[in-house]
């Protein structure tokens, strides 16, 4: 089954103790190249992220891409977040900007869970700490039938889970970390 991407919203939480959610249902721009598609979502002054979805990703058709990097400056001890029960996760590391390779050797790799979040989902997580930045971004690859939901954050410490959550949605699925969902 080839998964649709086309309908795929971004949402933020702030703050791990005063999240703060707004729904971003953007409009994206599908970017063609050699294939590819990739979804830029519109500049929101309420998100630290740019993210991109790269479908098909690489030289498999069945595989996407999430990207994420840093708006601005560096980004250390990275996080994505996934459902706990979600086992379509290929691979996840760090590359160049828009839909380059995955290195998946990356400085102190961390992952977490399943672990049920505080007023939330069951989750895992998986990072590490190389320094996001314009030049490096963070990739999670899956295959198949997508996630509902694809987080992202940063870490206060090098071996722990992230704090503030941003994330995007795929299709009509409402099983995301809600407002004051956070690590305990």
């Amino acid at each position: 089954m080839t998964p649709d991407h086309s309908d795929h919203s971004q949402h933020s939480h702030e703050g791990e103790h005063d999240h703060a959610s707004a729904d971003h249902g953007h409009e994206h721009e599908g970017h063609s190249h050699d294939g590819e598609h990739s979804h830029d979502h519109e500049p929101d002054p309420n998100t630290e992220y740019t993210w991109r979805i790269h479908h098909p990703y690489g030289d498999d058709d069945d595989e996407v891409a999430v990207e994420v990097a840093p708006k601005s400056g560096l980004l250390p001890r990275w996080r994505f977040v996934t459902p706990g029960d979600y086992t379509g996760v290929t691979r996840w590391g760090v590359g160049a900007p828009n839909g380059a390779a995955v290195d998946t050797s990356v400085r102190n790799p961390v992952e977490g869970g399943p672990v049920r979040l505080v007023n939330g989902p069951e989750v895992l997580w998986m990072g590490g700490i190389d320094a996001l930045s314009s030049k490096k971004s963070a990739y999670l690859v899956f295959k198949g039938e997508p996630p509902h939901y694809v987080a992202f954050g940063q870490a206060e410490e090098p071996d722990g889970p992230p704090g503030a959550l941003e994330g995007v949605s795929f299709g009509e699925h409402a099983d995301h970390p809600s407002d004051d969902a956070h690590f305990g």
